[in-house]
């Protein structure tokens, strides 16, 4: 994985400057809080929070094949062959790079703006993916660039995010589209939607020298149109957004389900021994991660991994799946906690957990669990807080 640690994040004398508390994030650190997290997950609920994502990189892709390219190898559609088209420019994809036996390498962002197209995922896997990409490319008319240290992305998550947009005079090129370029305060940049925390969202997609600039115009706008005792825009930290993103049931790349090797997806016989090494068996399956699963495949077009795809859709059955649960109790499990059937067997595994203010406090988890025991409904044992807590699994998202 890339050393994140040698690009400076810019944001960080802003950061300090508002009293944030840190937390590492592998090789770097992020902001946890700025000292008021209760306000901070408001924010995101009632108004907007801003949030600084430094552990999101770019993998820019040029040339008249990338998408035809690319959809010969991601999991979700970029080209139409049957009407030989790419994707419109504004279309915003996402989807998984998958392994030689159907495992998840990593998940991504695909972002088409006409005349070039971004990769967004887990910055410490951008140089590997290229490389990774490389070894497919023969005869096409596809480049792949590295924008590590050039990009930063900032994320703004509420339901008023497009007002602070707009009240900084900022206005995306077009409107109805998912990525869009748009200027803030004189600075070319690129706006896409996601919605993790359930609350809407866009990203912010700024060149890295002129980022500083783009958030104090953000935050200063935002002061302006501020009514008295309220405020329009308010920095956030991990802390509130991991809290929404839970009850929204997104699930983390990185968090709720990890990759296999970018090398076990290579087309060589030596792939071939490093998928074999790691044993095919581990990994995490598409259809393993819930909701994330029809979000990302497409099931009418080939790609690597894709007959383990085809085949688990077809029987219909996995063997787990990422889900929700929602404790009885105040007891909150950490990430790692076993999951116990009545015998005491451990049958799954805490990934992400959090206290829902909005859900009256109620500690809620994602988690793997083997089937069948991952159907709504099904009371779980977890040990938390030096007892046994008991769970439910419930559907997702957790808020409605």
């Amino acid at each position: 994985m890339e050393n994140l640690s040698q690009h400076a994040n810019p944001l960080l004398p802003i950061h300090a400057a508002r009293g944030a508390e840190m937390q590492r994030y592998g090789q770097i650190e992020i902001v946890s809080t700025f000292g008021q997290p209760q306000a901070e997950y408001a924010a995101i609920h009632k108004s907007c929070g801003m949030m600084d994502q430094p552990y999101r990189g770019f993998l820019e892709v040029t040339g008249r094949d990338r998408l035809s390219f690319l959809n010969g190898i991601i999991s979700n559609t970029t080209f139409d062959k049957q009407a030989k088209k790419p994707i419109a420019p504004g279309t915003h994809v996402y989807a998984f790079m998958l392994n030689l036996k159907g495992r998840i390498v990593c998940d991504m962002n695909v972002l088409e703006l006409g005349g070039r197209t971004l990769l967004e995922m887990d910055a410490r896997l951008v140089e590997s993916m290229k490389q990774l990409f490389e070894q497919y490319v023969f005869s096409e008319q596809v480049k792949f660039a590295s924008r590590l240290g050039e990009l930063h992305q900032v994320a703004l998550y509420g339901p008023h995010s497009a007002n602070v947009l707009q009240h900084a005079g900022a206005t995306m090129a077009d409107p109805q589209s998912s990525a869009s370029a748009i200027n803030i305060d004189g600075i070319s940049c690129v706006a896409w939607h996601d919605n993790p925390t359930g609350t809407g969202g866009l990203n912010l997609v700024v060149p890295k020298e002129q980022v500083q600039q783009c958030w104090n115009h953000l935050m200063r706008q935002a002061d302006e149109v501020a009514d008295i005792g309220k405020r329009a825009l308010r920095p956030v930290g991990w802390a509130a957004f991991n809290a929404c993103r839970i009850e929204a049931g997104r699930a983390l790349f990185g968090i709720d389900f990890d990759g296999v090797p970018p090398q076990s997806a290579y087309p060589t016989r030596k792939a071939q021994s490093e998928v074999e090494s790691h044993d095919g068996g581990t990994g995490v399956l598409p259809a393993e991660t819930g909701a994330l699963y029809l979000r990302a495949t497409a099931l009418n077009k080939c790609y690597i991994g894709q007959e383990i795809v085809a085949r688990m859709h077809a029987r219909q059955v996995v063997a787990r799946r990422i889900v929700g649960i929602r404790m009885e109790g105040d007891v909150l499990p950490i990430a790692g906690a076993p999951i116990l059937d009545d015998a005491g067997d451990q049958i799954g595994i805490v990934t992400s957990s959090t206290v829902s203010p909005i859900l009256g406090n109620a500690a809620i988890c994602l988690g793997f669990v083997k089937r069948p025991y991952f159907e709504v409904g099904t009371k779980l044992s977890i040990p938390a807080e030096g007892a046994t807590g008991i769970g439910q699994v419930v559907e997702l998202p957790f808020r409605r």
